[in-house]
C-alpha cells in the first residue's frame, strides 16, 4: 500500500523559513510500527513535488496537515488526488478542529467547501491515524464504505448519508510518547537535511493553559514526556546531519516547565559547541516557574533569547483569555541574574492587540512597562484560530464588533496552473477598542518594533529616554509627524497606510480576489509584499536611512527646544553621533551579497560604547584629543558563521526579501557588530 503523508507549505515565493514535516514523520512512525502489512510511505513538504509524485505514483492513500496558513493549498492537492486517482483515500488533520469544534455542524462547513476531503482525524494524529487506516485495510480499501459509520477520533464525510458527517467517539491519548518511533532515528526524515528545512525538537506534549486564543494542548490531557535518552540521542543526531541550517525550534508549549529541561538545554549547547549546530534555538518559555526559567536559560547560554510572552498585563483581559503570566518583578529579577553572570540574553516579550476588554491605554501602558524592563517589544494583532475557544459563536458575540481578512504571509502562489491564497481573520474592533483606536497602532507598532524591538534606532530612544522622554511616548510622537512631511518619509507612510487597508477586507473572497489580478499577483512574484513591518524596516534601512536620520534629528531638534539652552548644542551633537554609531552597528554585506563583512573601524567625538556598557547611565561623554582611539566593529566566530549559513539559506534576487527572513528567524542582536575600542595611530 502507498502513502503520501505531508506537512505542506507555499513555495511559491521560493525563499522562506520551512520546517522539517515531523508532524506526518509521527503518524508516518506510528502506524508503520503497528501495520503488519507493507506501507510505502513517502513524506513531503513541497507541493509542487507532491503534485507531481501523485500523477505518476497513484498512491491509495493521501494526508495532509491542515493549518490556516495551508488550507486551501491542501484543498488543490485533494481535488488533484482524486482527479488523478479516483478510487484514493483523502485524509486531513491537525488542529483546525479539536475538542472544542469537532462535531458535526462544523465538519460539515469544513467538508462543504472541501468535498475532496474524505475523513479528518481530530486531536493528536496518530491514533486516529492508525484507526482510520485499520478500518480502509478491513474494508479491502473500499473508500465509499469506509464513510458510511463512524471511525474512533475521526471525523468522516458521507455526503449520501442524511447527516452526511459521521463523528468518531474521541480517544484517549498517548501518554507514553516513545510509543512513537522517533522519525529522526528510523531516518524517515534524512532526505530533509539536503534542503534548508529547519528542524524541530519535540520534548513534551499538552499544555496545562487553557489561553482561548491558543489551540495548543486542546484534545491532550496530562503533561506527557519523550524519554531523557529518546531527546538527547535526537539532539546529537541533529548535531549530526544538520548543514543547511542554523536553527532549530523546540515545539513544547512550556520549555522549562520540567525540571530535567535544563539537561536538555545543556545537551543542545553541547552540540552546539562540539558540532556547530544549533546556532540558535527557538522556543516557548514557561509562563509560572521562573526559577525554572533561569535554570535552563542558563544551561541554553546564548543560543536564544529568554522569552516572557505577557499577550497583556491586564488583569481582567488575562482573565478574559483564561491566561497566567510570569510576574514582571520576577521576569526583571531572572534577566538581572544572567546578565550579572556574563550571559548576552536578550529579553523578548509579546502583546496581541484587541484581546478582550484590552483598552487603548492598557496597551500603551503595558508596552511601556515592558520597555521599561529593556525588553525587546513585538506587537500582534489578535486574529482568530479554528478549533480555539476565541473562535466560538459565544465568545465573537461577547467580544468582537468587527473583522477583517488579510493575506497570510508566505501563504500563496500558483499551482498546477492554480492561484492559491491562505488568509487570516483579524480583530478590527473589540467590545473595549474601536476600529480606529485598533487601526490606529498599526503605525506605531512598526516603528517600535523597528527603532526598539529590533534595535535598529535602539540607542537613539535612549538617549530620548535619558532625556525624559519615555520611547514609547517619542514612537507615537514620530508616528504622529510622519504625514506631516512632504518628502520621503511622508511618501514612505503614504505606501504604508495603502498596505495596511490590504489588511482590512472584509471577506476572504474579496481579498483572493484583489491578489488574484495580474498586476497585484506579480508583485507577490517580486517579493515586494508581505509583513509590513520588515517590508518597510528594510525599505528605509536600504534605501532612504538618510532621509529617516535627518526626520529623526528634525525631531529631536523640535523635542531639544524644551531642554536648557546650555545643553541643546550637546544633545544635539550626541544624537548625531549615536545616528552615526548606530548606522556602523549594523552588519554590512559585501556588493554583491554573498558575504558578510567580518570587521570595520570608525572614530568617533563621544564614548558611545562606554555609554552603552554603562546600562545607558547618563550621557556619552566626549572624546579628548589625547585619547586617541577608534572603535573596532566586528563579528565573532560564531555570529559570523551563523550569518553566513542564514545568508545561504534565504538568499533570493530580492535584497530586502533576504534580509527579512534572515531577520524573522534570528536574534536582534545577531545584526549587530560587538565593539571595542582600540588605540589609533598618532
Amino acid at each position: 500500500m502507498k502513502i503520501f503523508l505531508a506537512d505542506l507549505v507555499h513555495t511559491w515565493e521560493k525563499v522562506s523559513l520551512w520546517t522539517f514535516p515531523l508532524n506526518v514523520g509521527y503518524i508516518a512512525s506510528y502506524a508503520q510500527a503497528r501495520i503488519e502489512e507493507n506501507l510505502e510511505i513517502r513524506l513531503f513538504k513541497r507541493p509542487e513535488v507532491m503534485i507531481d509524485a501523485i500523477k505518476a505514483e497513484k498512491p491509495d492513500i493521501v494526508a495532509l496537515a491542515h493549518y490556516v496558513w495551508n488550507t486551501n493549498l491542501n484543498k488543490l492537492v485533494f481535488g488533484i488526488a482524486k482527479e488523478h486517482v479516483p478510487g484514493v483515500l483523502t485524509v486531513g488533520g491537525g488542529p483546525i478542529f479539536t475538542g472544542a469544534n469537532a462535531d458535526a455542524a462544523h465538519a460539515g462547513r469544513f467538508f462543504d467547501a472541501t468535498p475532496d476531503c474524505d475523513a479528518f482525524v481530530v486531536n493528536q494524529g496518530e491514533r486516529g491515524f492508525l484507526e482510520l487506516l485499520r478500518r480502509y485495510l478491513e474494508l479491502g480499501g473500499d473508500v465509499a464504505r469506509l464513510r458510511r459509520n463512524p471511525v474512533p477520533g475521526v471525523l468522516l464525510n458521507d455526503p449520501g448519508a442524511g447527516d452526511r458527517v459521521h463523528v468518531g467517539e474521541t480517544l484517549d491519548v498517548i501518554r507514553d510518547l516513545d510509543e512513537i518511533p522517533s522519525p529522526y532515528l528510523n531516518h524517515m526524515l534524512d532526505e530533509f537535511f539536503e534542503e534548508p528545512f529547519v528542524p524541530i525538537l519535540e520534548t513534551n506534549r499538552s499544555c496545562p493553559y487553557r489561553c482561548t486564543f491558543c489551540a495548543w494542548g486542546i484534545g491532550t490531557g496530562k503533561l506527557a514526556r519523550f524519554s531523557d535518552e529518546r531527546v538527547f540521542a535526537e539532539i546529537d543526531y541533529l548535531g549530526r546531519n544538520c548543514r543547511k541550517t542554523g536553527n532549530l525550534f523546540v515545539a513544547d508549549a512550556n520549555f522549562s516547565i520540567l525540571d530535567r529541561d535544563r539537561l536538555i538545554a545543556g545537551r543542545l549547547r553541547d552540540s552546539h559547541e562540539s558540532t556547530g549546530y544549533p546556532g540558535h534555538v527557538s522556543c516557548q518559555w514557561n509562563k509560572t516557574r521562573p526559577d525554572r526559567v533561569l535554570e535552563v536559560a542558563r544551561a541554553l547560554g546564548d543560543l536564544g533569547e529568554v522569552g516572557a510572552s505577557m499577550q497583556t498585563l491586564d488583569d481582567d483581559v488575562l482573565a478574559a483569555i483564561k491566561r497566567r503570566n510570569l510576574p514582571l518583578d520576577s521576569v526583571a529579577e531572572m534577566i538581572g541574574t544572567l546578565r550579572a553572570e556574563g550571559h548576552e540574553t536578550s529579553l523578548f516579550s509579546e502583546l496581541i492587540l484587541g484581546l478582550p476588554n484590552e483598552t487603548r491605554q492598557g496597551h500603551i501602558d503595558a508596552n511601556k512597562r515592558l520597555i521599561d524592563l529593556g525588553a525587546e517589544v513585538f506587537n500582534y494583532n489578535l486574529h482568530l484560530l479554528p478549533g480555539t475557544e476565541m473562535d466560538t459563536p459565544e465568545s465573537r458575540s461577547a467580544y468582537f464588533k468587527r473583522t477583517g481578512w488579510r493575506l497570510h504571509d508566505n501563504a500563496f502562489g500558483v499551482y498546477d496552473g492554480e492561484t492559491v491564497f491562505e488568509g487570516q481573520e483579524v480583530v478590527l474592533a473589540t467590545n473595549a477598542m474601536s476600529m480606529d483606536d485598533l487601526r490606529g497602532f498599526r503605525f506605531i507598532h512598526f516603528l517600535l518594533q523597528f527603532m526598539w524591538g529590533r534595535k535598529w534606532y535602539y540607542d537613539y530612544l535612549q538617549l530620548m529616554n535619558e532625556a525624559g522622554f519615555h520611547p514609547v511616548d517619542m514612537v507615537v510622537y514620530i508616528a504622529e509627524r510622519f504625514p506631516e512631511d512632504r518628502d520621503e518619509m511622508g511618501a514612505l507612510y503614504e505606501r504604508f497606510r495603502a498596505d495596511h487597508e490590504l489588511e482590512n477586507f472584509e471577506t476572504f473572497e474579496a481579498l483572493a480576489e484583489y491578489w488574484a489580478k495580474p498586476e497585484n499577483l506579480d508583485r507577490l512574484r517580486r517579493g515586494d509584499y508581505g509583513k509590513l513591518n520588515y517590508v518597510y524596516t528594510y525599505e528605509i534601512l536600504l534605501s532612504c536611512y538618510e532621509a529617516f536620520n535627518a526626520f529623526l534629528l528634525r525631531i529631536a531638534a523640535e523635542k531639544a527646544e524644551g531642554l536648557p539652552a546650555g545643553e541643546r548644542e550637546g544633545f544635539m551633537d550626541r544624537c548625531t553621533e549615536i545616528l552615526a554609531f548606530s548606522q556602523e552597528l549594523r552588519i554590512t554585506l559585501t556588493q554583491s551579497m554573498d558575504e558578510v563583512v567580518a570587521r570595520k573601524r570608525r572614530q568617533f567625538r563621544y564614548d558611545v560604547l562606554a555609554w552603552r556598557e554603562s546600562g545607558y547611565q547618563g550621557v556619552p561623554a566626549p572624546i579628548s584629543t589625547s585619547d586617541r582611539f577608534e572603535f573596532e566593529f566586528f563579528l565573532p566566530e560564531r555570529q559570523l558563521r551563523m550569518l553566513q549559513t542564514q545568508l545561504e539559506q534565504f538568499r533570493s534576487h530580492n535584497q530586502s526579501l533576504t534580509l527579512r527572513k534572515m531577520s524573522e528567524e534570528m536574534s536582534a542582536d545577531d545584526f549587530f557588530y560587538r565593539v571595542r575600542a582600540i588605540e589609533a595611530a598618532a
